[in-house]
């Protein structure tokens, strides 16, 4: 009893074999030797990065280092305690710049030296206008007055050459209270029908006081010379007028003066005198004349 359960004990103990067709042939084969084991990967350091969504990590790559502008860059340690991590003036790499102009000290010193040089050239100026603006109200300026008074002309000939003599004499006054008047440079022409210069002359100077009146003789002469001769078609247009027994003529001056107040002001400028429509009468056929009786107005002044 005892040997047969020993027996049975003994078959479940040993492993049991399946016979296959093969199996004749695996036993005279040997098996393939194993590949060679590859070596493990090294370990990869953590990556902070999570993956996009839907795809796996990178494999083989370390991960990007991202420096942010807040501490100094990896690799290299912390500046000491008092220094600026940036020992350079300019900007922090990739720092925003704003382009904001500026003044240069030396720009800003001509443009001061500029304003400065307006500023003086306006107040000068509107110094000067309230000068003149004072002295006028103060001396009040007047142009003297000129009145034709009489003329005569004698050897009056419409031939080739022109010959005629006129003799004016005028009564001037000045009106200036507290101005005197000089007349340094007096130039006298006569005109026929506004049109043509007959004859010019120099005059002799004049000073007049403040309210006074003066004289001024004018005599202009045509003596027939080729440098100051008539144009024939102006003398033709003389004679034709000749034979009607009279002939209007013009005296005009071209008077340098000066207006002066003590010493402290001194005024000079260029007068124009105008006087028009001296109508003269002539006797008969002769070449004298003598300027019309009537009342005749001043005579126009310019300045």
């Amino acid at each position: 009893m005892s040997s047969h359960s020993e027996d049975h004990q003994n078959k479940r103990d040993q492993p049991k074999h399946h016979s296959s067709p093969s199996s004749d042939t695996n036993n005279n084969h040997q098996p393939a030797p194993a590949p060679p084991s590859q070596p493990p990967p090294p370990p990869q350091p953590p990556n902070n990065q999570s993956p996009a969504h839907g795809y796996p990590p990178a494999m083989g790559y370390p991960p990007q280092m991202v420096h942010t502008h807040g501490g100094p860059y990896p690799g290299y340690p912390p500046p000491p305690h008092g220094y600026n991590q940036y020992p350079y003036a300019q900007l922090p790499p990739g720092a925003p710049y704003y382009n904001q102009g500026y003044a240069s000290p030396q720009h800003d010193r001509c443009s001061g030296f500029a304003r400065g040089i307006i500023a003086a050239m306006f107040v000068l100026i509107v110094l000067t206008c309230l000068s003149s603006l004072i002295t006028w109200a103060v001396l009040r300026p007047q142009i003297p007055v000129f009145h034709v008074d009489n003329m005569s002309v004698s050897n009056f000939n419409t031939s080739t050459p022109f010959t005629a003599t006129w003799d004016t004499n005028l009564t001037l006054e000045n009106p200036n209270h507290k101005l005197r008047l000089y007349l340094d440079k007096i130039v006298g022409a006569m005109f026929y029908d506004d049109e043509e210069s007959l004859g010019s002359s120099w005059l002799n100077p004049i000073f007049m006081e403040t309210k006074t009146k003066a004289t001024m003789n004018a005599i202009i002469s045509a003596n027939g010379s080729a440098q100051n001769a008539v144009p024939i078609w102006l003398t033709q247009e003389m004679s034709k007028d000749r034979a009607t027994g009279s002939l209007t003529f013009a005296l005009r001056f071209r008077i340098w003066a000066t207006f002066k107040t003590g010493s402290w002001w001194t005024r000079s400028l260029v007068i124009r005198v105008l006087c028009d429509d001296l109508k003269v009468n002539f006797v008969g056929a002769s070449g004298n004349g003598a300027l019309a009786p009537g009342k005749r107005d001043n005579c126009d002044v310019y300045a």
